[in-house]
């Protein structure tokens, strides 16, 4: 077993943050309800006490987070260790170096049938059944997953029952049973959702954007179908299973209410055992994207409004102008004070919903995507506002108080991102998993802060073609008329569904 030095949490200047913006909206609602009172009754005797002064705030609790300890068995399992002795709870989570990635076109829905299987079907010694009534006795959680860049396992029981139940959770995660019936029932869930694929405006629009940006052949884009589901059998669960829980492909994280050298070994004594395997390669092709603009059209006549995305490819996580993208795109869609809602929404009035993103990837680009939903009849114009909103980012600076107002709501977002240790934790292990350094979140506040004004019309200018935008609107063609045209050729978008 390989002791790794002791390492830290990008966390005290986090909770600080986080407690002392809580604290300020806490002490605002007093002050709001004065501030009401006194426009009522402008005749108070101004010597007289205010009802603020009345409140007893109790003083803030001195958080420091315990420190984290870090793990290797000789495996290759890595374990991520803080204590917390607030709850009698222990929370164990399990990232996997695995996904849908690995899986091939003809067997799309492989991994999440997997994910879905290990948990409902239990293992040969607690099937799923008895699984789910031992777990309800001790009001404990067992979960797994698997998605497209990475698998899941979760483990929260109370601190008395944690070593009853460790060896059960080992042993979901080494053994699963995989019985046919459970196989069938998940893809017979799978099929229905299939089925309903089409029902909902704002899923038809989100899957089809993707194709459009990424392609209609690309792993990023793939989707399942009759046919593969048909194709998966259930060795091929049990193959994925084998290659995935492994090792060298696991880290896990413990949080709770536990001593640290008593749970190193029954960590220790619990996962010894697990084969090490071969680690996995993630392997995420290049995107392959050309800056070309295109209008495209889905039909669908039991709508009255138009659900529209438009946009072209994101960047990477990487990138040195990640904050600033950041701060760009909370300018542009973030929120009630952002342009696209104070200009499409309240100043025209032509959404119920507007929304956007620049998307940053970890493993492959992500999208840049506004998005509005509309009255049928103020399509055209609503994304004729949303283009000149863009435009508008590139032609004219913001002013320096739009630029601190969009920083502090970001900082404040952020940090009520990690509300707990767990959440904390989690977000090292997700940063070691995707190889960025430990103090990342650090590093993120400080170069939020530093963005300044020249830089959002740098980077708007640098990344943002509204000149390349590929328009995609899911709507009612007998009440959209001819609007799109005034974009470009309108191409239609099939979006039945292929037969078994």
């Amino acid at each position: 077993m390989n002791y790794l030095p002791m390492n830290y949490l990008p966390t005290n200047h986090l909770i600080r943050f986080a407690t002392a913006a809580a604290v300020t909206l806490w002490l605002a609602i007093p002050a709001l309800v004065t501030a009401q009172s006194q426009s009522q009754d402008q005749s108070q005797d101004q010597s007289q006490n205010q009802p603020w002064e009345e409140f007893d705030y109790p003083p803030l609790n001195n958080f420091d987070m315990p420190e984290l300890e870090i793990f290797e068995l000789d495996n290759g399992i890595r374990f991520y260790l803080v204590e917390d002795k607030e709850l009698p709870l222990i929370d164990v989570n399990v990232m996997v170096r695995t996904g849908g990635i690995l899986v091939p076109d003809e067997k799309v829905g492989l991994q999440s049938l997997t994910g879905t299987v290990m948990r409902s079907g239990g293992t040969r010694e607690y099937p799923g059944d008895a699984l789910n009534e031992l777990l309800e006795d001790r009001a404990a959680v067992m979960e797994t997953g698997i998605g497209f860049t990475s698998g899941s396992a979760r483990f929260n029981v109370l601190a008395e029952d944690f070593t009853e139940l460790l060896p059960v959770f080992v042993d979901l995660l080494r053994n699963p049973a995989f019985p046919d019936d459970r196989i069938e029932l998940a893809k017979t869930q799978q099929r229905s959702s299939i089925a309903r694929r089409n029902d909902d405006q704002g899923s038809v629009a989100g899957r089809e954007f993707q194709r459009l940006i990424y392609g209609p052949d690309s792993p990023y884009s793939r989707r399942i179908e009759y046919a593969t589901l048909d194709n998966i059998s259930r060795e091929d669960l049990v193959e994925f299973h084998r290659q995935s829980f492994v090792g060298r492909n696991m880290m896990i994280g413990v949080t709770g209410d536990f001593d640290m050298a008593q749970m190193k070994t029954w960590l220790t004594d619990a996962f010894a055992d697990l084969p090490a395997g071969d680690a996995l390669t993630l392997d995420f092709p290049p995107v392959d994207y050309d800056f070309t603009d295109g209008v495209y059209f889905v039909d669908k006549s039991d709508v009255n409004q138009s659900y529209v995305l438009l946009g072209h490819i994101g960047g990477m996580r990487d990138n040195p102008d990640y904050a600033a993208l950041q701060v760009m795109n909370r300018i542009l869609s973030g929120g009630f004070s952002s342009r696209l809602m104070q200009v499409v929404r309240s100043e025209l009035g032509l959404a119920y919903s507007v929304f956007g993103s620049y998307g940053s990837g970890v493993h492959f680009p992500g999208t840049f995507t506004a998005g509005v939903m509309t009255q049928s009849e103020s399509t055209a114009e609503a994304i004729a506002a949303i283009i000149g909103q863009i435009e508008r980012l590139q032609d004219e600076a913001i002013s320096d108080e739009e630029l601190a107002r969009t920083k502090d709501q970001f900082l404040n977002t952020l940090v009520f991102q990690y509300t707990s240790i767990a959440s904390v934790l989690r977000e090292r292990m997700s940063n070691d998993y995707a190889g960025l350094p430990p103090d990342t979140f650090e590093r993120l506040v400080e170069e939020v802060s530093a963005v300044t004004v020249e830089d959002i019309q740098r980077v708007a200018r640098q990344y943002l073609r509204p000149d390349a935008l590929r328009i995609l609107v899911v709507g009612n063609s007998a009440e959209l008329g001819d609007q799109l045209e005034v974009f470009g050729s309108v191409n239609e978008v099939d979006i039945a569904i292929p037969e078994s």
